[in-house]
């Protein structure tokens, strides 16, 4: 009974979320046949509508997940709804606002309801506000070196006191809380970066070492092993990090030499460091072992956990140190030994390198597989450069040798994954067609995935399965941007309905593992066909819409025989009903927000003063709001800002212009800066601005969104804006023309 509630609750999920993808993609494609009025009415409807219909629910025996799933979808309506504003009235792409308004909502739905998706919906929202209010061109450092690390270091901040009130237990998440804990390190280890931040970067150094040290600790003194796993593998990506700058700074005879010393030592820690995990026990598996001892029974050096994670250890410091030592080696023989070609040297190295330690069964093992995957790597790299599929194939036979000879999970795992990508690129090479490989590849991938089935012994059945899946969804899945024509539309089809009957079989089966990878899949196909150019998103949003509604029908039609059956009665959370009216006064302010922004925007419209202007286009595609054209004005790059000094052009702020109409054009020119309280002539008005560096001045009006599929038009047509502005200096773009 209990199962079935779960399926049911699943089905009501994957429905909302075609639905909301739905929503999403239409307003996205920006269809020209609605006015403005048309756009706003619905998203109103959807905001009041879906609140009212979880107040509804939570008053209903046995629908509290509903009501809250529909309280979630109106916040995603509400997000939706500021992106169209934006769209509408051609405010700024991706604007940090945009994510800032949206995460204020969903803030307070979290605090207010405690329920999971709001805490990861205002996780990601924060970054997003973050990242584009710091880097609003997509990572682009326009900061200082300084004011960069300092931006970077804030994020640290934010989520290492995230992860700390995960820990003190005032948050409730352990995704977010393994997540912060990832992030922080991870912000650490990119600020460390000494070509990114040739100044300040050696010196962040110091801090990296000072967490890593932190992350370390704290595992050790929560006995986590997950956690000490992470720290370990963090510490094995700083040094491999490090490594790879000094490779770059020096990359002389010495060093390398030096190197085959540091690769020897960096392999000899982590076995310490390894026999301390395979020795260490945490106090759950001493209690326990205490408890055997009483009733005198044999007690496990190892847990199955223990060993699991020295296994992931293993493979990621052979990994590591394979690709250390394969540096080391092309060093060696391009710089020490100065061989011009070395390409044969290294395809035979890794012939000897797999036979000789395949063979080699009494050697250390660390030692034994990082230089068997260290010539695999250096020989396979050689013959994918060199186009020669012969050797490739030779190579792949041994691969497969390697798999079947050599013993463990996550050694057939690797060595599983490692022949994929070596038939991968064999059929690249022999078919000459992307689309005729990869459906090769997922074919011969789902064979394996069902034949592993019916194997018996679990040592060969486990790693065929764990490799097979991933891999073939990710095969199938690159086919749903390679095929063209009506094969594009098939292979879409079929991967949407087996990735669908895979959530659904393996939810119900309760296998976890495959879950996890489908539902990872689905959320991928959610996102990413977004971006996909070869359909368009009106299309998409249709086919979305249907599928929702055929999966919510179908779960309704399930649920309610169930219900006849069972007789289900669930009671909706306490704490919901107690912060009723505060949730509806969020509602109230939510829709106040849009409103006011509409009837500010529409009064401009109304009373602005028309402008025209000259520009020239780009053309990319925003996050959440479709199409668009960025502009570029002959008043962005004011005369008197091409005058200034170098130091002069990164200077940023707030700046107002006063244009004037040039009667022979009909377009507004830049005359002066203004001056608070001087008088405008009749033909000249001011407009405001921000100094934004080296790209000069913005004013509010550089993104014009477009119908989709339209921008090439618009880049080739486009000459001119026409702009209105109000008596206060701000500024809404009305149309493109090419007069």
């Amino acid at each position: 009974m209990k199962s079935n509630q779960v399926m049911i609750q699943l089905g009501y999920v994957l429905g909302a979320s075609a639905l909301l993808t739905a929503i999403g993609y239409f307003f996205a494609s920006n269809w020209e046949k609605l006015n403005r009025v048309e756009k706003f009415i619905p998203i109103f409807v959807l905001i009041l509508g879906l609140y009212g219909l979880s107040v509804w629910l939570s008053r209903q025996p046995g629908r509290a997940f509903l009501s809250k799933l529909s309280g979630f979808a109106s916040c995603i309506s509400f997000g939706i709804g500021v992106g169209l504003i934006g769209q509408t009235y051609n405010s700024h792409a991706d604007s940090y606002s945009l994510f800032l308004v949206w995460f204020v909502p969903a803030f307070l739905y979290a605090i207010l309801t405690r329920w999971q998706p709001y805490y990861v919906l205002s996780y990601i929202l924060f970054h997003l506000t973050y990242g584009f209010f710091f880097f609003p061109r997509w990572g682009n450092y326009a900061e200082v070196e300084g004011t960069a690390i300092a931006i970077w270091l804030g994020l640290a901040v934010v989520n290492g006191v995230l992860f700390i009130l995960f820990e003190k237990g005032r948050l409730h998440s352990p995704f977010l809380k393994w997540l912060t804990f990832q992030a922080t390190l991870c912000v650490f280890l990119i600020v460390s970066n000494a070509q990114a931040f040739e100044t300040y970067g050696i010196w962040m150094n110091l801090p990296l070492i000072a967490i890593l040290i932190a992350a370390i600790r704290y595992a050790h003194k929560t006995q986590n092993k997950m956690y000490l796993l992470f720290a370990g593998l963090w510490v094995s990506a700083a040094i491999t990090m490090k490594y790879i700058e000094l490779i770059i700074e020096y990359h002389n005879e010495l060093f390398f030499i030096v190197s085959l010393l540091f690769v020897i030592v960096f392999i000899g820690a982590n076995v310490m460091f390894m026999n301390y995990v395979r020795t260490w026990r945490p106090g759950s598996e001493k209690l326990e072992a205490e408890v055997e001892k009483e009733h005198e029974a044999p007690v496990k050096v190892e847990g199955d956990f223990t060993k699991w994670i020295v296994r992931v250890l293993s493979i990621s410091v052979i990994i590591i140190g394979s690709l250390l030592g394969s540096l080391t080696l092309l060093g060696l023989v391009t710089v020490v030994f100065g061989l011009d070609d070395p390409v044969n040297f290294l395809i035979g190295y890794g012939f000897v390198a797999l036979i000789a330690m395949l063979l080699a069964k009494k050697f250390n093992i660390l030692a034994r597989y990082t230089i068997l995957l260290s010539g695999l790597m250096m020989g396979t790299v050689s013959a994918v450069l060199t186009e020669r599929s012969g050797m490739l194939l030779i190579y792949l036979v041994l691969t497969l040798v390697a798999f079947g000879y050599l013993t463990g999970l996550l050694t057939r795992i690797l060595f599983f994954l490692a022949s994929v990508i070596i038939l991968a690129f064999i059929l690249f090479d022999w078919t000459n067609s992307d689309v005729v490989a990869c459906s090769l590849l997922a074919g011969l991938l789902f064979i394996l995935f069902a034949a592993g089935q019916i194997i018996r012994a679990s040592s060969f059945r486990e790693p065929i399965l764990y490799s097979s899946l991933p891999t073939f969804l990710l095969a199938f899945f690159s086919l749903t941007f390679m095929t063209e024509s009506v094969w594009y539309y098939v292979t879409n089809v079929l991967f949407f309905l087996l990735v669908l009957a895979a959530i659904v079989i393996s939810r119900q089966l309760h296998v976890r593992w495959v879950y996890m990878w489908s539902m990872s899949f689905w959320i991928a196909f959610l996102v990413y066909k977004y971006y996909d150019l070869a359909w368009k998103l009106l299309h998409k949003s249709i086919s979305f819409a249907i599928i929702g509604g055929l999966i919510l029908g179908i779960t309704v039609w399930l649920e309610k025989r169930q219900r006849r059956n069972d007789g289900v009665v669930e009671i909706a959370p306490v704490s919901y009903e107690a912060n009723r009216w505060l949730i509806a006064l969020l509602v109230v302010l939510q829709v106040a927000a849009l409103s006011l922004q509409i009837g500010k925007s529409e009064y401009l419209l109304s009373h602005g003063t028309l402008v025209k202007l000259q520009l020239k286009p780009l053309d990319p595609r925003s996050l959440m709001q479709g199409d668009y054209v960025r502009l570029r004005y002959t008043i962005s790059e004011p005369p008197f800002w091409q005058n200034r000094s170098l130091e002069e052009r990164t200077s940023k702020g707030k700046i107002v212009m006063v244009l004037g109409l040039n009667k022979d054009t009909g377009v507004y020119e830049y005359r002066r800066v203004y001056t608070n309280g001087e008088g405008l002539a009749p033909d000249e008005v001011r407009i405001n601005g921000k100094q934004v560096g080296y790209e000069g001045v913005e004013y509010g009006i550089e993104t014009y969104f477009i119908p989709e599929g339209t921008g090439r038009d618009y880049e080739v047509n486009s000459k001119f804006a026409e702009v209105k502005v109000s008596a206060s200096g701000d500024a809404i773009l009305v149309r493109l023309t090419a007069h």
